[in-house]
C-alpha cells in the first residue's frame, strides 16, 4: 500500500503543530515526526482526504501550509524511520524506536514505538520533565503521570528504581500506546484510562502533569490532594509566559516552587506541597 507524506508548516509551531496532530489522528493518520517549522504526517493512500484536510485546517487557530506527497510502499517506512532521530536528554535518557539501536553512553534506555513523536522527547516540554525527573529521588517512590501519553515518563520513574507507578490518559491511542511501550520495556505499570479523578484515594510522592495550562489550573487541587506533605508535584505543557499564573494558584494550595526550567519558548515548574500553618 503507498503512503502519502503531509508537510506542515505551522505559525506558531506551537501548540499548533501538537493541536493538529491530535486532530489528524482523527483523519486515520498513522504516523508523525515533529520538526523544527511543525509536523510530518503520513496517511494510507486508500484513507487519505486531502479536502478533509483542507477543511481541518480551516477550524484551527494560527497558518497552517503544506506540501504533500505520494511515497510507495516499499519506500514510505524507509524514509520515515530515517526522518526519525533518538531524543537525548543530556547523558541521563536516550528515547529511542524499536529500530535504533542501543547507545550504551546513556544511564537509561527507553523503548517508545513512535505513533504520535508528541510524548517521545521530541516536545521540549518532555524533554524537560526527563531531565527534571532524573534528579528527583524516585527510588522506592509512589509515581503518578497524569496524561500520559506515550507512557514515556512512567517508563522512565520506573526504570529510576519508583516502587509504584501509575498512570492515566483521556485518548484512546494513548491509553493503548502506554501498554504497548510498557510491554517494550518490560516495566512494570498501572495504566487507567480517563481524567484525574481515576486515581480514587491514592496518594503519591511526585505527581507528574504534562498537559496543556488549562487542565492544569483546573486538576491542580486534585494534585494536590493526591501529593503527600513534602512531595512534588512537576508541572509542564505550558509557555514561560504561563508560569506566574501557575504559580499564584500553586500557592493558593500550599504549592511552594522549588524550580522554574524553560527550554525555548516552554516552561517547567517544580512544586513542593508544604505543610499549610
Amino acid at each position: 500500500m503507498n503512503y502519502f507524506l503531509y508537510r506542515f508548516t505551522c505559525k506558531p509551531v506551537q501548540p499548533t503543530a501538537e493541536i493538529l496532530v491530535t486532530m489528524l489522528a482523527y483523519l486515520e493518520f498513522e504516523s508523525f515526526v515533529s520538526t523544527e517549522v511543525g509536523v510530518e504526517a503520513y496517511i494510507p493512500s486508500n484513507l487519505d482526504s486531502e479536502e478533509e484536510v483542507k477543511d481541518l485546517i480551516q477550524t484551527l487557530e494560527g497558518e497552517i501550509d503544506y506540501r504533500r506527497e505520494e511515497i510507495e510502499d516499499e519506500n514510505w517506512n524507509a524514509q520515515w524511520e530515517a526522518d526519525y532521530e533518538p531524543v537525548c536528554v543530556k547523558d541521563k535518557f536516550r528515547v529511542r524506536a524499536p529500530f535504533h539501536e542501543v547507545d550504551l553512553a546513556f544511564e537509561h534506555d527507553i523503548l517508545i514505538q513512535p505513533q504520535m513523536s508528541f510524548g517521545t522527547g521530541h516536545h521540549e516540554t518532555t524533554w524537560l520533565m526527563l531531565d527534571e525527573l532524573h534528579d528527583l529521588s524516585l527510588n522506592g517512590n509512589s509515581i503518578l503521570d497524569a496524561g500520559s501519553g506515550t507512557g514515556v515518563l512512567a517508563i522512565a520513574a520506573r526504570k529510576l528504581g519508583a516502587n509504584r507507578v501509575l498512570a492515566y490518559d483521556i485518548e484512546d491511542w494513548a491509553f493503548e500506546n502506554t501498554i504497548d511501550n510498557i510491554a517494550l520495556n518490560e516495566v512494570e505499570i498501572e495504566v487507567l484510562k480517563g481524567d484525574v479523578s481515576v486515581i480514587g484515594e491514592s496518594i503519591f510522592g511526585v505527581i507528574l502533569a504534562n498537559i496543556n495550562k488549562n487542565v492544569l489550573m483546573s486538576d491542580m487541587s486534585a494534585f494536590t490532594k493526591a501529593l503527600e506533605t513534602g512531595g512534588h508535584l512537576v508541572l509542564s505543557g505550558f509557555f514561560k509566559t504561563d508560569v506566574e499564573e501557575l504559580t499564584v494558584a500553586a500557592a493558593d494550595l500550599g504549592l511552594e516552587v522549588a524550580a522554574v526550567k524553560s527550554k525555548n519558548d516552554w516552561a517547567l515548574l517544580n512544586l513542593i506541597k508544604i505543610e499549610l500553618r
